[in-house]
This record gives C-alpha cells, sequence and structure tokens, in this order.
C-alpha cells in the first residue's frame, strides 16, 4: 500500500469516528432529555410547558394547565417527554432527628380570621407536622421551618399552654380550648407545633431550702425570750399538680417564697412561742417542736401541690445570759444524779463481792460433795464388776464341760464311721475280684494273665531274632526309656497288688 492509499485510509478511519462520536453524542443528549434521573436524596419537579394559564393566585398546574405540577417524583429514573414538559432538580426536605418540620402552605383556601392553623387544604401554616426523616414537597407551594422538638429530660415534666383555640371558659383548657392544660408531660420526647403549643419544663426532683444565719427563724419564747432555729426543708412537686402550682404561684422560686418559706417561717414563730425557753434544751421539748414544726408545715402545703419529705431544725439558739444559768442548774443536777449512781455503784459491788464469796463457799461445798459420790459409785462398779467377773467364769467352765462331752461323742462316732468306711471298702474290692474273676468262667490263671498283660506298658515290642541253626531267642525291646526294667517293675507291681486283695480275701 502506497503513502497516498495510507493517508486516505486514515482520513476515511477518522470521519467514521467523528461521525459515530457525534451520534452516540446525540443519543445521550436525546437520552438525558427523554429520562431523566433522581439521585439519592433529590426529587424531581415537573413543569408543564403547554396548555390553559394558570388562575391568578394559583400555584400548582392541573391536567390540561401550564405552570408546575402538583406531584413530584422521586429517587430513580423517569421518563419524561421532553417538548411538552421541563424538569427542574431538587434537594428532598431533611428532618434531622430531635426536629420537626412546620409546613407553610402557599396554596389552599384561605384561613378565616378566627384561626391560626391550617389543616389540609387551606392556605397557612399547618397543624400538622413532618416527623424526622425525608420528605418531597413541592417548593412552588411549601416552605418548611425546622424547629426542636420537645424532650422532657427526667427529672422535670412539661408544663403545656395551648396557643390557639377560643379562650377557656374554666381554671385549666378543655381540648380545642386556649389557655394552660392540666395534664402534664411526663419524660421524653413529644412532637409538638410551636404555634399551637409552648411548653416549659419544670423541675419535680427533689429541692431544699434552708434557712440559716441572717434567714433564720427567730420568734420569742412563751417566758419573752428571742430564740433563733436553723431549719432544713426539702420538698418536690406534685406531678399531677404541676400545672395549678405554676399556674398559681409561678416559677420554683415564687413556690419557695410564697409557700416554703412563707409557711415555715408563721409555723415556726406559731409553734415556737408556745413552749418555754427551757423547753428548748431539754430533749422531749426539742422533740416535740420538731415534730409539730414538720407535721404542721407538711399539712399547710399539701392541698398546694407542694409535698414536704422532711423539715429537719438543725439547731436551736438561746440567749447566752439564759443558756448559761439553765446549764448550770442542769449540770448540778446531773452531778447529783451521778453522785446518786455511784453511791448504788457502791453498795453493788460491796453486794457483789459477798454473793462472789458465797459462791465460791457453795463450789467447795459442791466439789468436795461430787469428790464422795464419785468415790461411793467407783466401790459399787468395783463390787459389781467382781461379781459379773464371777458370774463370766462359772458360765466358762459350764460350757467347757459341755465342748469336752461333745468332742468326746465326736471321737467316738468319727471312729466307728472309720472303721465302717474300711470294712466296706474291703468288702467292695473282696467282690469286684470276685467278678473278674467270675468274668473269666472262674479260671483265675485266666484272670492272671488278664492281669499281667494289663500291667505291660503300650509301647512293648518284641521281636524274635535267629541266634543260630534250631535255636531262638526272644529279644525284647521297649520304646522310651527304662526297657526292661520298666517293664519288670509293673509286672513285680502287679503280682503284689494281686497278693494284697488274695490276703484280703
Amino acid at each position: 500500500m502506497d503513502h497516498d492509499t495510507l493517508e486516505r485510509v486514515k482520513r476515511i478511519a477518522i470521519g467514521i469516528a467523528v461521525l459515530l462520536g457525534f451520534l452516540l453524542f446525540l443519543l445521550v443528549a436525546a437520552w438525558n432529555s427523554v429520562f431523566h434521573y433522581a439521585r439519592p436524596g433529590e426529587m424531581l419537579v415537573v413543569i408543564s410547558k403547554s396548555g390553559k394559564d394558570l388562575p391568578q393566585g394559583q400555584l400548582l398546574a392541573g391536567p390540561g394547565e401550564k405552570g408546575p405540577l402538583r406531584e413530584t417524583l422521586g429517587e430513580g429514573r423517569h421518563f419524561i417527554m421532553p417538548v411538552v414538559y421541563e424538569v427542574e432538580r431538587h434537594r428532598a426536605t431533611e428532618i434531622p432527628a430531635l426536629k420537626v418540620g412546620v409546613v407553610r402552605s402557599k396554596v389552599g383556601k384561605e384561613l378565616p380570621e378566627s384561626r391560626i392553623l391550617a389543616d389540609e387544604g387551606e392556605k397557612g401554616i399547618r397543624r400538622r407536622l413532618l416527623p424526622p426523616g425525608r420528605h418531597r414537597l413541592n417548593p412552588y407551594a411549601y416552605d418548611v421551618e425546622i424547629q426542636d422538638a420537645v424532650v422532657i429530660k427526667p427529672g422535670f415534666v412539661g408544663f403545656v399552654t395551648r396557643l390557639v383555640g377560643p379562650e377557656a371558659k374554666g381554671k385549666f383548657a378543655q381540648p380545642g380550648e386556649k389557655g394552660i392544660l392540666e395534664e402534664v408531660l411526663q419524660p421524653g420526647i413529644y412532637y409538638l407545633n410551636p404555634y399551637e403549643f409552648r411548653v416549659r419544663e419544670v423541675e419535680v426532683g427533689l429541692n431544699q431550702v434552708s434557712f440559716l444565719g441572717r434567714d433564720r427563724i427567730s420568734f420569742p419564747s412563751k417566758d419573752a425570750f428571742d430564740i433563733s432555729l436553723d431549719a432544713t426543708v426539702e420538698w418536690e412537686l406534685e406531678p399531677a399538680k404541676v400545672a395549678q402550682v405554676i399556674d398559681e404561684f409561678g416559677a420554683r422560686k415564687e413556690i419557695e417564697d410564697k409557700v416554703l418559706i412563707a409557711q415555715s417561717r408563721s409555723i415556726g414563730r406559731l409553734e415556737g412561742s408556745i413552749y418555754g425557753a427551757k423547753e428548748f434544751l431539754l430533749g422531749d421539748g426539742r422533740k416535740k417542736i420538731q415534730s409539730s414544726f414538720e407535721e404542721k408545715l407538711v399539712d399547710k402545703v399539701k392541698d398546694k401541690g407542694v409535698h414536704v419529705h422532711s423539715a429537719y431544725i438543725r439547731a436551736i439558739r438561746i440567749p447566752e445570759n439564759l443558756l448559761v444559768p439553765i446549764r448550770s442548774s442542769f449540770v448540778a443536777k446531773e452531778k447529783e444524779l451521778t453522785a446518786k449512781e455511784q453511791e448504788v455503784t457502791k453498795k453493788s459491788a460491796a453486794t457483789l463481792e459477798r454473793e462472789q464469796r458465797l459462791i465460791e463457799q457453795r463450789r467447795q461445798e459442791v466439789r468436795f460433795e461430787t469428790a464422795a459420790m464419785v468415790a461411793e459409785i467407783q466401790a459399787e462398779a468395783t463390787k459389781e464388776v467382781g461379781s459379773i467377773e464371777a458370774q463370766t467364769r462359772e458360765l466358762v467352765a459350764g460350757k467347757q464341760r459341755e465342748i469336752a462331752q461333745i468332742e468326746a461323742k465326736t471321737t467316738e462316732l468319727l471312729g466307728r464311721a472309720k472303721a465302717d468306711v474300711e470294712r466296706m471298702l474291703g468288702e467292695a474290692r473282696a467282690g469286684l475280684f470276685k467278678l473278674k474273676v467270675q468274668a473269666f468262667g472262674g479260671d483265675a490263671a485266666a484272670f492272671a494273665r488278664y492281669a499281667f498283660s494289663e500291667a505291660l506298658p503300650p509301647d512293648l515290642r518284641i521281636q524274635l531274632v535267629q541266634t543260630g541253626e534250631g535255636t531262638f531267642w526272644t529279644d525284647l525291646h521297649l520304646t522310651g526309656q527304662g526297657g526292661m526294667d520298666k517293664l519288670w517293675g509293673k509286672v513285680v507291681q502287679e503280682q503284689r497288688k494281686q497278693s494284697r486283695e488274695r490276703g484280703q480275701r
């Protein structure tokens, strides 16, 4: 291929590549103009480019109308005709955790003048909230304002006031009425419209108010002495009556000032003036004052929705010019009582010593009496043991005599039995020999030969050897060890056995 041809082929290839690229661009452009993709967290607003113009005040288009369509398209790919419709891409509304979305509708019927919150199909701030999450609201029709959710922490309750509706007829607002709600919110998370409800956290845990220093409770005693008390009151609001208390008194500081401090001072003065100054020093008097102060305070504030856990008088302050003589008199009495107790103690010590000596004397008497009783018991035991041993020896001798008699009888019986056995064995042997002889027809010689042959060993071998003309010598061979000695030994044993049997017969 020459150079010109190569250049022509290269130009054709470049032209084809450019054409393919242009066609691919047209295809992608056509695809994107027809298929629109909404990424995660996005939405598509479709605007109609044909149809009737919208009436004045209408923001969203319906069928056959020109303008933004009411419905939005969610995540994914959607087919939309490019000539008829236009597409806008918007972010979806994200409501974070512990937040709410307040929706302001720009479409719908106008609200009456008496109403502030709108329902579905009405224009204005909607009563219904958007909870945490992702929401696709058409930005042409709705604005969303993100507000904090109501969070009531442990140890608190929510004091709720409704901001909309007709004025409450009673002390507390009923459903739909404007005013303070009797029910409070317990600890938790609540999604409430801030344009409909106002919530204030009120602490219901244990609180404390103290009367110390300049704030002491001061009053004159019954005998006109100036007395002052240091006291501490622990209290809390009853959760069911929080709305009533807050409505009547206000916040915690007002409750302490108007209820607890005022009542504590009043009760302290009234109850303290009943007692004389001396009674504040003694244990019983102090106990009565403490008990009376706490009981009266608990009873007074109970109907106010305040619960007093304790009202403790920490110290009672008495003038020093009164305290010294009372204390001296009290100390003198205590010393007198101490002297009397010491005298009683000495008497008790002498009595104790005398009783201890009597106890020791009685202990010695018991020891001697015990030793005498032990000796007497040991003598009786020795006597009884000797008697038992004598009886035991007598019984043992009797049993030994019986055992000797039984052994003699046993020996006699065994001797007779042994003689009978020997006699019976001899008779049995004789009978057996007689039967054997009878089996050979009474021929004793034949029986002797039989007995002789039975005594021969089973491995006996007899061989006849010719040692000379006309003479035979018998050569006897036995297999194994012993030879002829073994054979003659058996023959001799059999002859002795037969001799014994004849001797017995």
